[in-house]
Parts: structure tokens; C-alpha cells; sequence
């Protein structure tokens, strides 16, 4: 049979609670008692020695009796003196509780005292007593101690630390009962605050399988709170945000693509179609034509991005670490965006901290990584604008920069732009080539090397994109 979480702490809370409290209540009834039977016994003790003190000290038999029937009385206790036959030579007794008709106790409750050894008896002492007794029987000896000349039978009632007793246990239970509420009180909130966001947690999870990725589960803050509960709400939510975002820039993509492709498709095909039914004129079909092939490198673009993004995936990109060095590579790669950088009279200024700047790294990878830094920064830098490519070194890594001046990067979209197909201008006017993976390529590139990248931007002014690398040696 299944149970709740909630059902399973609370009744595991509640049973070890019980059980502990139960044993510890047991074992403080046992010892509880024991110490109150010792305290009985040590007073009818004393009281033993103090009669036998006024018998060794020779007291004149009636003021003995006068003293034992004062003590009697004083400490409801009933003392009987014996002889060594067992005859009852003095009774001193509570009222109604001694058989006077009793003139001798029967040998086989005074066997232990007679062989000179303390003894205690629990009972009536052969119906001597009307009620149970506790009897400590305390031998009389001669004053050379080598002979028992008698005993004395002190005797406090049973029923007496029987109530006592049944007074303690009493006490114990209700004890024992408070603390199973208390428990019972604090074990039902305790289950209830580490079981009611797993639950909410758990119909979360259940809208996620059914494609709403919107739900969240909620942090209460009227009650004290659990670190871990609070971490794994708060992980769980982190994952919502984030299975969000990728399902929106999933649909997002699949819209671009979707457009993507059928805009150029479109295109080629009206113009093939104009050129096979003679529509279009042969002296213009040229012209044609070269828009058609620049449509074509379009999809060609698409279809490599989706194959750089299966490469990146399966994992089939092994880094083939060399020394090499960055700053002629980021010459090498600014000659290939010649064309463009012109196309746009944008200012292109190098700082390099010296001229050779060595590092150890996949030497194609960086290359991608700098031309889709330069790409994005030739793309989105307006028309006579700047860009900046700065190589420092620090300790044992050489750190570059890829800075443009232009639309720069909302704070908002800052976080977002590492992440696959996003594409952070939604007007198509702006970047109608891009795929949306160029900055998510980076990202990966360098995370194979265990290094970051990291952007600074202003919106409306400009966009910097630092990373680095780990320096090398000839």
C-alpha cells in the first residue's frame, strides 16, 4: 500500500516519539521507584538502630516500652522485639493493624535475621499484621557480637508506597501524554512544511510533462523555513525559468527558421520559374540569377548552422591543443572581414600589449571564436563606427577584448545571448543572416578550455565581449 511522504514522516516522528518517550518514562518510573523503596528501607533502618541503641544501652523495660510506643506512633511504623525463640517480648503497633493474639512469630520469617544478617519481608508475617507490611528485621546481638540474642521487626505499610507509587505513575503518564501531544502537534507541522512544497513541486513537475512550462512553486515565508526545501524550491524554480526561456527561444527559432527558409525558397523558386516561362527577360536574367545564388548561400548558412549545433551536441569535437600566437590570428581574421569593415567605413583600432602574444589553445577553435566575435561586432556597429580589439596579459593568461561601439545589449538580454538560436534583435532588418548560435558556439569553445567569456554593454552605445586564454611557451 502506498503512503504519502507526509503520511510516512509523521507516523515514523510519532512512533519514534512515543517509543522514546515510553522507555524513558519506564526507566524513570523504575528508577524513581527503586530510589523511593531505598529512602523507606533507610528510614526504617535508622529507626532500627536508634531502638537498638536504647536496648544495648540496658533502658529499664518500661520506659522502652513508653519510648517504642511514642515512636510507633510518630512515625507510623509498627515495631515488635523479639527473642531468639521468636517470642514477642514488646509490640508497639498502629492501631487495627497488628494481631495482639499473635504471641509468636512462625521461624520461618526470622530464619535470615537469627543467622545475623539484615533481612526484609514483605507480607503479614504469617497474619501478625492485619494488611501487607515491609518488615526490616535487624538482629540483636550480645555486646561480644558473638551471639544473636534477638531481633527487631520494624514494619511501615505496603499500601503505603504502593500509593506512592501508583502516585508516580500517574504523574509519569499524564507527563507521558503531554509531551505524545506536544509531539504529535509538532510532528504534524514538521511533516506538513517538508511534504507540502515536495507536493506542489510534484503537480509542478506534472504541467511541465503536459508543456506548460510556466508553473512555479511558491516559497512560504510566514513559517520558519528548511534550508533544503528552500533549495530544492528554489533549484526547481531556477529550472522552470530556464526550461521556459528554452522553450520560448525553441519556438522562437522554429518561427525564424521557419521564415528563414521559406523567404529564400520563395525567392528561388518565383525566379526559376520566371526564367524557365521567359517571364523575366534574358537580359535580366543574370541579375536574376546572382540573387538567387546569394539566396542559396543563405540556406546554405542555415543548414551549416544546424550542423555546427549537432557537432557541438554529440560531442565529436576533439581540441587539438597548440602554442600560436592570438595576435597574428586576430590580424588574419579582421583581413577576411576586409570587405565589410570598408562596406561600412568602420574604424578598426588594434591595441596589443607587445607584438607576439603566445597561447596555448586549439588554434581553429579561437579562430571561430574571434571571427563570430567580429562578425556580430561588424554586424551590429553603425555605419562609421568603431570597433576595438585589445590584447593585455595578466599573470598566466592573455585576455582579449572585442569592443564596437552601436546598439550595444539590454541588461535584460545580457543573460540571454550565450544561449542557443537566440537571437537578441527581433526585427530580422538587423541580422537577417544570423541563426542565432555564433555567441553560443563562443561560449562552448571556451567552457572545452575551462575558460569563460564575459560581456559589458550599454544599450544604444556600445558592446564588449571579453575572454581568455592560457599563455604559452616556445
Amino acid at each position: 500500500m502506498k503512503k504519502s511522504i507526509f503520511s510516512k514522516i509523521f507516523s515514523i516522528n510519532i512512533i519514534t516519539i512515543v517509543v522514546g518517550v515510553l522507555s524513558l518514562a519506564i526507566m524513570q518510573y523504575i528508577m524513581i521507584s527503586q530510589y523511593v523503596y531505598r529512602e523507606q528501607i533507610n528510614g526504617l533502618k535508622e529507626n532500627a538502630q536508634t531502638i537498638a541503641g536504647f536496648i544495648e544501652r540496658g533502658t529499664a523495660p518500661e520506659r522502652l516500652e513508653s519510648f517504642l510506643y511514642g515512636f510507633s506512633r510518630s512515625t507510623d511504623t509498627g515495631i515488635l522485639i523479639i527473642d531468639r525463640n521468636g517470642e514477642i517480648l514488646l509490640a508497639s503497633t498502629p492501631e487495627n493493624t497488628f494481631n495482639h493474639s499473635t504471641l509468636r512469630i512462625d521461624p520461618k520469617y526470622t530464619k535470615d535475621v537469627f543467622e545475623n544478617r539484615e533481612h526484609i519481608e514483605r507480607g503479614t508475617l504469617g497474619n501478625a499484621y492485619s494488611s501487607e507490611m515491609f518488615t526490616l528485621q535487624v538482629p540483636i546481638v550480645s555486646v561480644s557480637k558473638d551471639a544473636v540474642l534477638g531481633a527487631i521487626f520494624i514494619s511501615a505499610a505496603a499500601p503505603e508506597m504502593n500509593r506512592m507509587q501508583s502516585h508516580l505513575g500517574r504523574i509519569i503518564l499524564f507527563s507521558l501524554l503531554l509531551v505524545v501531544l506536544i509531539s504529535f502537534a509538532l510532528s504534524f507541522t514538521l511533516s506538513r512544511r517538508i511534504s507540502l512544497p515536495i507536493k506542489n513541486i510534484g503537480k509542478a513537475a506534472k504541467k511541465f510533462a503536459q508543456g506548460d512550462f510556466s508553473s512555479r512553486v511558491e516559497v512560504s515565508e510566514k513559517h520558519g523555513r528548511i534550508v533544503e526545501i528552500d533549495e530544492l524550491t528554489h533549484s526547481f524554480n531556477d529550472m522552470a525559468y530556464s526550461l521556459e526561456k528554452s522553450e520560448d527561444i525553441r519556438n522562437n527559432f522554429i518561427s525564424d527558421v521557419s521564415h528563414e527558409l521559406r523567404t529564400p525558397m520563395t525567392t528561388i523558386g518565383g525566379f526559376v520559374d520566371g526564367i524557365l516561362d521567359e517571364t523575366i527577360p534574358a537580359e535580366r536574367q543574370r541579375d536574376y540569377l546572382l540573387i538567387v545564388k546569394e539566396e542559396i548561400g543563405r540556406l546554405s548558412a542555415l543548414v551549416n548552422s544546424f550542423l555546427d549545433i549537432t557537432r557541438l551536441q554529440t560531442g565529436n569535437h576533439t581540441l587539438e591543443f597548440t602554442v600560436f600566437d592570438i595576435n597574428e590570428i586576430i590580424r588574419r581574421t579582421l583581413v577576411g572581414f576586409e570587405s565589410k569593415i570598408n562596406e561600412k567605413s568602420i574604424n578598426v583600432n588594434i591595441d596589443l600589449e607587445s607584438e607576439t602574444c603566445l597561447v596555448k589553445a586549439d588554434m581553429n577553435a579561437i579562430r571561430q571564436v574571434l571571427t563570430n566575435l567580429l562578425e556580430n561586432a561588424i554586424k551590429f556597429t553603425d555605419p562609421a563606427g568603431e570597433i576595438k580589439v585589445l590584447v593585455k596579459t595578466r599573470q598566466h593568461e592573455a585576455v582579449i577584448s572585442v569592443y564596437n561601439t552601436g546598439c550595444g545589449i539590454s541588461e535584460s538580454e545580457q543573460k540571454l545571448i550565450f544561449e542557443r538560436f537566440y537571437k537578441a534583435d527581433k526585427s530580422r532588418s538587423l541580422n537577417r543572416s544570423g541563426t542565432g548560435i555564433g555567441l553560443y558556439i563562443v561560449k562552448d569553445i571556451l567552457n572545452r578550455h575551462k575558460k569563460d567569456i564575459f560581456v559589458k554593454s550599454i544599450e544604444g552605445e556600445f558592446a564588449e565581449f571579453t575572454f581568455s586564454l592560457d599563455r604559452g611557451k616556445n
